[in-house]
């Protein structure tokens, strides 16, 4: 039954739906943010109203105070204003002398006493600063009522004021936006990570759904191939028995000897080609066992010129000794084809982050770039005398061992085929069933 094919446009309806779902996205999370950056800096100019509210606040009844007092204002009337004043803040409260010195004060300061005149020196008047937990505010402020109104000890009572106290309202009003900012943040924050998510989600979920297509048009294939196979094979079995008979029974350099040579010939190449089509329709299980990659490499370049690295093989891996030599075999063939007459083929096995890795690199004229991607489709070939099934063959035995398998143009010319295997089920064991028999042995 053929498989059904994808529509031409879901693909970039795909692609169009993901990048879609990461603007939506990064624009919500943007507008959150944008939105509670505004209300924080509305919050910020609310906050300094506030202060400012509150600290002309204490300042007119601070002088009011002192103002409406008899005789001269001492620690004691500072105390009793302090404490009046207090639930509204009022932490610490100072009369200035004529000499900027602290005539009187009630409280406990930001700042010790004895650097509290220094400081006092440079603070801008009627301008409430922070300092630490409090704002401070001095109050400058001289009386310009008329001097027959004045009341008497009017120098004292149009001495500066200094005011200490704390912004609660502001101060929670602050510490408020601060957590909806940062709930803000970490919700947009949230919204860009689901949105991460099921872009990968969507991205996986279409590779699967590409694999499965693969799949069972690879499954198809390989039934169609099976049956064509055995259909072909018998009377081909013929052809090629009586060629060969009549090949034998006519004399060499005869016109009629090199036809039937040549039909002997093509006999083979489609006996070959009918045992790769069974080969590729065949998916049996995977046989591990134990075997040395380095002699595994040497067996299949057995008889080319190639060139074996294996310094950094490991002693043993599980894996299927014949079929990943058949792999081996046809990476190798393919190098030293592409090579040419007089061409080396370098090849190297080697453990790379916990893998078992096959390299094999020509110093031929490497892949068209238009052909990589289809380097491991069933029946796509660049040469003349192949079937284009071995590495189609070669990539479904690799990945029935769990393993990857490359092709790639080497920077520095010529083709390049990697093969990665990851250790097997069958591995881990040995190695749990070693370190068991050495604890047993140190035990005894």
């Amino acid at each position: 039954m053929p498989t059904p094919a994808a529509s031409p446009t879901s693909k970039p309806m795909a692609r169009w739906s993901r990048w879609a779902l990461i603007a939506a996205a990064l624009l919500i999370g943007v507008a959150l943010v944008a939105t509670i950056w505004t209300m924080r800096r509305g919050v910020a100019d609310a906050s300094e109203a506030l202060e400012r509210g509150q600290a002309d606040l204490l300042r007119e009844r601070v002088r009011a105070e002192v103002v409406e007092a008899t005789g001269p204002i001492d620690p004691d009337d500072l105390a009793a204003i302090a404490a009046e004043l207090e639930p509204e803040g009022l932490r610490y409260l100072a009369v200035l002398g004529p000499d900027g010195e602290i005539a009187a004060d009630a409280g406990m300061p930001a700042s010790p006493r004895d650097k509290l005149a220094g400081e006092l020196a440079g603070v801008r008047p009627n301008l409430p600063v922070r300092v630490g937990d409090v704002l401070r505010l001095v109050d400058r402020r001289t009386d310009r009522r008329p001097a027959a109104r004045r009341r008497p000890r009017l120098a004292r009572r149009a001495s500066p004021i200094v005011i200490e106290f704390v912004p609660r309202v502001a101060d929670q009003l602050r510490s408020s936006s601060g957590r909806a900012l940062a709930i803000g943040a970490l919700t947009a924050g949230g919204l860009l990570v689901v949105a991460l998510v099921l872009f990968r989600w969507i991205l996986q979920r279409e590779r699967l759904e590409q694999r499965l297509i693969e799949e069972r048009r690879l499954a198809s294939l390989g039934q169609m191939s099976a049956v064509l196979a055995h259909e072909i094979r018998n009377p081909l079995a013929s052809l090629k028995g009586n060629a060969q008979m009549l090949a034998r029974g006519l004399p060499d350099g005869d016109r009629s000897r090199a036809r039937a040579d040549r039909v002997v010939a093509e006999a083979l190449r489609l006996e070959t080609l009918t045992s790769d089509l069974l080969e590729f329709a065949r998916s049996g299980a995977i046989r591990h066992e134990e075997v040395d990659p380095a002699v595994l490499l040497g067996d299949a370049a057995a008889g080319m010129p190639v060139d074996i690295d294996a310094a950094g093989a490991p002693g043993s891996w599980w894996l299927d000794r014949e079929r990943i030599r058949q792999v081996l075999v046809n990476l190798l063939e393919n190098a030293v084809w592409a090579a040419g007459e007089g061409g080396r083929v370098s090849a190297r096995v080697a453990l790379e982050a916990g893998q078992l890795v096959y390299t094999v690199r020509d110093q031929g004229p490497g892949f068209p770039e238009e052909d990589l991607p289809r380097i491991f489709e069933p029946f796509f070939t660049g040469r003349t005398d192949g079937s284009g099934l071995g590495l189609a063959v070669a990539r479904r035995i690799v990945e029935l061992h769990g393993g990857s398998i490359e092709a790639r143009n080497h920077p520095a010319g010529g083709a390049e085929m990697s093969v990665a295997l990851p250790a097997a089920a069958g591995a881990r064991r040995a190695r749990r069933t070693r370190r068991t028999r050495a604890a047993q042995q140190r035990a005894m």
